[in-house]
């Protein structure tokens, strides 16, 4: 029957491929079908359906142009180099596992194509990849890549990506100088960045989806780029979407953006073009323009439900936003401080027009003939705007990935064989002749199980009481009177007041294994630095480091690509960074290392679950401004996590000071940032 299967299934790849010749530009000569098997480990191995070669390896060897080798189910412990020019085909469930090295799959020859594989672990270190493409008109096709620091590495021209699934990776797919590559119904997952575009030209992504991830796209010195009919969702909190950063000639069209932290966002960019997408329940901005960017289009969208800002215009900005239904935004449906700003013909939710005073909750605007110009506005909702498909086709996302972290040894004697050692089961009162299932054990709630607990036994960490760990880095910071590291009598200070609440903070700042200086001659860190950042200094390029899923991250620099956010490292919400200069220049009269705690357990507080979205009084910058219905609505808020007490509070509210206040205490969720 397996027999039967295989030869119809690589009859089909020929047909396919004889249809995807005309699309890919993949010349495919099908002159001979090698067969390779991890269970005929007996032999013969002849290459035959009868006698297949039990290593991929060895069909490879054997391989002339034109061939395919076809691989049936079995997980294959391989690294492969494809010189020839050939069709590499799996059965249902054929995994390559790369054993941590340095590429899984790496193709050298034109016009080859990898279809229906499953690549996992490739090594941590900054130019290993799981994929590395160093050739032209290749295809890469139902590919499932996951557990790499990046899935799929371009380096040359003309190749193409097709119904993939790139998950728990730190870039999903990474292009660097790149031209004319079209990626197709593909699906990111759980990645630091699912699309990473550098320095490159004509790219086009349609039909994908993009979902959990760190960034969905990022776009930096690039240009000539489509997006279209894609689905980006759920991403982060505070990141989440597109962003676009010294990059021109961008068509967005007809996607859907749904609860991201930011759906678009743009630094520094020339000729965007954002049509007919729906742009719904984004926590911080449906579009941000930020650092000056000229001649931004936003035409036909429906802006709507946006937990902050609908759309949000720094100063120098020159942007036209037409014929757009624009309503129900909770703080401001266009914020501009830009007199360049052209807003005419769009509708607001009401005949009247949007509102220039804080009482009008979701239609309101700020600086009218100032700041930005809008009349004439529609009075009826413009029939048009917004996806022209149903957002049902976008709703139904099935089979979602994630690779769980793997189990780590804890060395010594273990007479139960449940992984972990006689001596901690005795010392907290487990029977250490009894089978324990201690991965799924977590007695305290605090999102640490068993094996994390025992793996941090030597820095106190208790099964039985909360624990947070936490490690911060640090670049040097330029002025030699200052220092980016966090003082130690504040970390004190902050560590009473979780102990307060019968939580024990740990502060790792060189004393728990981590915590460093970093080395590095970048002044201002770039997202995709940041990225790198957390792979060579918290995770050492290691990437079964067991403090992954045990420490939240956090990484004091000078200049970031913002204030102060949390970011995903790799695959979920463990980490944050903090821009000591640039908030020192927000705060002159405070204390750097004031602003550096203050940064850190706000931040932290996002790590566990206390966002936008779970409360308004969290990251609503109404509430700085003096005397406003925010500040005033929000005044008793008395949290760290309200923007007006940032730097000064250095704890959490518990909801007793009565109106609009929220116990944050009580709403903390341990183990988010593990589970974002």
């Amino acid at each position: 029957m397996k027999k039967i299967y295989s030869i119809i299934s690589v009859a089909l790849l020929i047909i396919t491929n004889i249809n995807l010749t005309a699309e890919s530009k993949v010349e495919l000569l099908n002159t001979g079908i090698l067969y390779v098997d991890i269970n005929n480990v007996n032999g013969p191995w002849l290459g035959t359906i009868e006698n297949p070669y039990v290593k991929i390896n060895d069909a490879l060897e054997n391989a002339t142009n034109g061939d395919t080798i076809y691989v049936f189910d079995g997980i294959y412990y391989e690294n492969i180099i494809i010189e020839k020019r050939i069709s590499l085909m799996g059965e249902n469930q054929t995994v390559i596992d790369g054993n941590y090295s340095k590429y899984i799959i790496k193709i050298i020859s034109n016009n080859c194509v990898i279809k229906d594989l499953i690549l996992r672990n490739s090594r941590g270190n900054n130019e290993d990849t799981g994929i590395l493409i160093d050739s032209e008109n290749n295809l890469i096709i139902g590919c499932e890549i996951y557990r790499t620091r990046t899935g799929l590495t371009i380096k040359q021209n003309k190749n193409e990506i097709k119904n993939c699934i790139f998950h728990t990776n730190g870039n999903g797919i990474l292009l660097g100088k790149i031209n004319n590559f079209s990626i197709t119904k593909t699906c990111f997952y759980y990645n630091a960045i699912g699309l990473n575009i550098e320095k490159s030209n004509n790219i086009n992504l349609i039909k994908c989806n993009f979902q959990f991830n760190g960034i969905s796209c990022l776009a930096n010195n690039s240009q000539n780029i489509e997006i279209e009919h894609c689905n980006i969702c759920n991403n982060s909190a505070n990141l989440g979407g597109i962003f676009i950063y010294k990059s021109n000639n961008i068509l967005i069209i007809n996607n859907y953006f749904y609860h991201n932290g930011a759906a678009i966002h743009i630094f520094s960019s020339e000729n965007i073009t954002i049509k007919n997408s729906d742009i719904i329940k984004n926590t911080h901005f449906a579009i941000a323009l930020r650092p000056i960017s000229k001649n931004i289009n936003i035409t036909k969208c429906i802006i709507k439900n946006n937990y902050r800002f609908g759309i949000y215009v720094e100063n120098q900005n020159i942007c036209t936003i037409s014929k757009n239904n624009i309503y129900n935004n909770y703080l401001y449906s266009i914020y501009s401080k830009s007199y360049r700003c052209i807003a005419r013909n769009n509708y607001f939710g009401r005949l009247l027009g949007p509102s220039i005073i804080d009482t009008k909750i979701g239609v309101r605007i700020n600086g009218l003939g100032i700041n930005i110009k809008i009349i004439p506005w529609k009075l009826n909702p413009i029939v048009d705007a917004g996806l022209n498909i149903s957002e049902h086709e976008y709703d139904k996302i099935e089979n979602i990935k994630f690779a769980e972290k793997q189990k780590f040894k804890i060395i010594g004697d273990d007479s139960d064989n449940d992984g972990i050692p006689d001596w901690w089961e005795l010392y907290w009162g487990y029977n250490p002749l009894k089978f324990d299932d201690h991965w799924n054990i977590d007695e305290d709630g605090d999102g640490l199980n068993n094996f994390e607990e025992c793996y941090m036994h030597d820095y106190n960490s208790n099964p039985f009481k909360k624990d947070i760990f936490l490690e911060i880095d640090w670049k040097e910071n330029p002025n030699t009177t200052q220092t980016n590291k966090p003082p130690e009598d504040l970390i004190k200070k902050l560590i009473q007041v979780f102990e307060k609440h019968e939580i024990t903070l740990h502060v790792d700042l060189g004393e728990l294994g981590g915590g460093e200086e970093i080395q590095s001659h970048d002044t201002v860190f770039s997202f995709s630095k940041l990225i790198d950042l957390y792979w060579d200094f918290f995770l050492h390029n290691d990437i079964n480091n067991p403090r992954k899923g045990i420490f939240h991250y956090g990484i004091v620099c000078n200049y970031c690509p913002d204030l102060n956010f949390p970011f995903i490292g790799w695959d979920h919400m463990d980490s944050f960074a903090i821009s000591s200069e640039w908030l020192l220049e927000q705060y002159p009269k405070k204390n750097i290392g004031q602003i550096i705690v203050g940064a850190t357990v706000h931040h932290l507080g996002h790590t566990l679950g206390l966002l936008a979205d779970t409360f308004n009084g969290i990251d609503n910058i109404g509430t700085n401004i003096l005397f406003s219905k925010q500040w005033l609505k929000y005044s008793n808020y008395k949290s760290c996590m309200n923007y007006n007490y940032k730097i000064d509070i250095l704890s959490y509210s518990d909801g007793s000071h009565r109106f609009n206040d929220f116990d944050d205490w009580e709403n903390l969720r341990y183990d988010f940032f593990k589970n974002y």
